[in-house]
């Protein structure tokens, strides 16, 4: 046999071994993957929901400070009992941020053009909206303590302040 030969021999000995083992890596692969169940489609959505979650959570109080973290020693602070919060409160702490400027597309305060077709679809999707989130609006605008009427108050603020 030639030298040439067995050159050729040995590479397509060595390429036929290169598809073999490639063929075997994809059936593995598949059988590991499970094609798209329900199971990959459950874990990539935990990936996703992980990646997007809060960092943490404002504690407005010693004792939501304790409950969080109840190895760190909050000082117990006395102060009168705060009364409900107004509207512009509400929304002074939770929706400014994004409705000055219009982050992620939320309709600017003052804004009739923003806010018509908002407040054309009526009261209810417009609570629905704010309590479950919506678009890039996360729900309660991030402020999970909030009441149903905290929302509705700091929801009909910017109503007026925008017809």
């Amino acid at each position: 046999m030639s030298e040439d030969k067995k050159v050729l021999n040995s590479l397509a000995m060595v390429i036929g071994g290169l598809v073999l083992i490639a063929v075997i890596i994809s059936i593995v692969a598949v059988n590991l993957t499970d094609g798209d169940s329900s199971d990959s489609i459950a874990w990539q959505e935990k990936k996703v929901l992980d990646r997007i979650k809060p960092l943490g959570e404002v504690a407005t109080t010693a004792a939501e400070a304790k409950q969080a973290s109840p190895k760190v020693d909050a000082p117990e602070v006395v102060t009168e009992k705060a009364g409900p919060l107004t509207a512009e409160q509400v929304y002074n702490t939770a929706c400014l941020a994004c409705h000055t400027t219009g982050a992620a597309g939320a309709p600017k305060v003052g804004d009739i053009a923003d806010w018509a077709p908002r407040i054309a679809q009526g009261d209810d999707v417009l609570f629905e909206h704010a309590t479950k989130g919506f678009k890039g609006m996360p729900p309660r605008g991030g402020s999970p303590q909030l009441t149903d009427k905290n929302i509705t108050d700091a929801i009909q603020f910017m109503v007026r302040k925008s017809q």
